[in-house]
């Protein structure tokens, strides 16, 4: 099985991030990168992180990590609801 990292997986962090109601600081500080990269990541300017960088965000947003990782649903949809 082969994972791909998309774009989409890095632009639900968004989406997550607001709703732990976390800055940009504050996120990057707590995966140890800075805000200008996390930055970068959210508006597709770099490339999607890891996959063992994915599975840090989905634990300290406390989101299930194939919710970043799907690419054909957004977060905000509806039939998109994960238990928080």
């Amino acid at each position: 099985m082969v994972l791909e990292i998309t774009s989409a997986s890095a632009n639900a962090s968004p989406f997550y991030r607001k709703r732990r109601v976390y800055t940009q600081e504050v996120l990057a500080g707590l995966v140890g990168r800075s805000t200008d990269w996390l930055a970068k990541i959210e508006t597709g300017r770099r490339k999607p992180p890891r996959i063992d960088m994915l599975a840090e965000l989905s634990r300290i947003m406390r989101v299930p990590l194939g919710d970043l990782l799907a690419s054909s649903r957004r977060p905000d949809d509806p039939e998109h609801s994960t238990p928080v």
